[in-house]
C-alpha cells in the first residue's frame, strides 16, 4: 500500500470516527422503532399468517370452563420461527449501534455499548419474553408452534387469525416500548451520569452554559 493510499484510508477512517462521534448511539436506537415498527408489522400481517390447523389436526374450537362458566375457545397457531424471524429481522437495525464501538473516545464506546446492550434487549429478549409470558404457549406438534386462544365472550365477530396476530404481538410491542422508555432514559442520563462520575471522559461535543435542549440536537448532543 502506498503512502497515499494509507493517508486516504486514514482520512476515510478519521471522518468515520468524526460523523459517528457528532452523534449518538443512544439517539440511534431511540429513532430506529420509526422504520423497524411499520417494516415489522406489515411483514406480519402479510408473510406471517396462521398455519393450516386442520391439515395438522390440531385442536381449532373447544369449551373450556372458567370459574362458573363454559366458554367456547378458538385456537390459532402461528409458526415460531416464521414469526420470531418476522418479529426481530427489521431490529437488526438497531445493532448498527455497534459501529460506535470504534470510535476513539472512551466517551463514544461507552454510550455504544450500553446502547448495543439495549439493542439485543430490544431485538432478541424482549420478544421472546413476551410470547413466553404472553396467553400464547408453545407446543411441538407438526412443527415448533405458537398458538394463541381466543374466547368467544366479549368478541363482536368470529375470532379471526388477524384478531389472533393482534393478540400475539401486543405484548411483544409493549415490551418493547418499556424499553424504548428505558432507553430514553439512558440517553437522557448519560451526559450527567458521566459528568458526574467520569469526568475525566472527553465528550465529543460540550454543550456551552445556557444552551437550551432541542431538536435540532436531538441527536448530535448525546
Amino acid at each position: 500500500m502506498s503512502g497515499r493510499d494509507a493517508g486516504t484510508d486514514a482520512t476515510l477512517i478519521g471522518g468515520l470516527r468524526s460523523r459517528l462521534g457528532a452523534h449518538s448511539p443512544l439517539a440511534w436506537i431511540l429513532l430506529t422503532p420509526l422504520a423497524t415498527l411499520p417494516v415489522s408489522g406489515a411483514l406480519l400481517f402479510t408473510v406471517g399468517g396462521a398455519v393450516d390447523a386442520e391439515a395438522l389436526g390440531l385442536t381449532e374450537r373447544e369449551w373450556v370452563r372458567f370459574g362458573g362458566r363454559f366458554d367456547r375457545v378458538n385456537y390459532f397457531y402461528f409458526d415460531f420461527r416464521v414469526t420470531c424471524a418476522l418479529l426481530m429481522g427489521p431490529g437488526l437495525l438497531n445493532l448498527a449501534a455497534a459501529l460506535w464501538l470504534f470510535h476513539g473516545l472512551t466517551y463514544v464506546r461507552a454510550a455504544a455499548a450500553l446502547a448495543l446492550a439495549l439493542a439485543l434487549l430490544r431485538t432478541f429478549a424482549a420478544p421472546l419474553a413476551a410470547i413466553l409470558f404472553s396467553s400464547a404457549s408453545l407446543m411441538a406438534e407438526g412443527g415448533l408452534l405458537i398458538r394463541v386462544p381466543i374466547g368467544e365472550a366479549g368478541v363482536d365477530s368470529d375470532p379471526s387469525a388477524q384478531l389472533a396476530m393482534f393478540r400475539l404481538v401486543g405484548p411483544v410491542w409493549a415490551g418493547g416500548l418499556a424499553l424504548w422508555l428505558v432507553t430514553f432514559g439512558a440517553w437522557w442520563a448519560y451526559e450527567p451520569l458521566t459528568a458526574r462520575f467520569r469526568p475525566g471522559w472527553q465528550a465529543p461535543r460540550e454543550r456551552s452554559e445556557g444552551e437550551p435542549r432541542s431538536w435540532g440536537g436531538f441527536i448530535a448532543r448525546r
